[in-house]
């Protein structure tokens, strides 16, 4: 993850996507510094930043979006 995939968010929507991702990493066993790990946290930043404010809701995004992310590169 870079800083500077943070930039656009405030600090409440900055702990908003750690905790979330955090979460799908432990989750699926991936390491958030690993390939998926950081596509992961991109993809979180990008939906807030879209308008996905709610644990629950950027979770569920979230979780759609790495799953299809999935079946774009099923060898990562």
């Amino acid at each position: 993850m870079s800083l500077l995939d943070l930039l656009p968010l405030n600090e409440n929507e900055i702990e908003l996507v750690t905790t979330v991702v955090r979460q799908w990493c432990e989750d699926h066993r991936v390491l958030i510094e690993s390939g998926r790990g950081r596509v992961a946290m991109t993809t979180a930043v990008g939906l807030v930043i879209s308008g996905d404010h709610s644990p629950e809701g950027l979770a569920e995004a979230l979780g759609s979006c790495m799953r299809i992310e999935q079946y774009k590169r099923p060898t990562d």
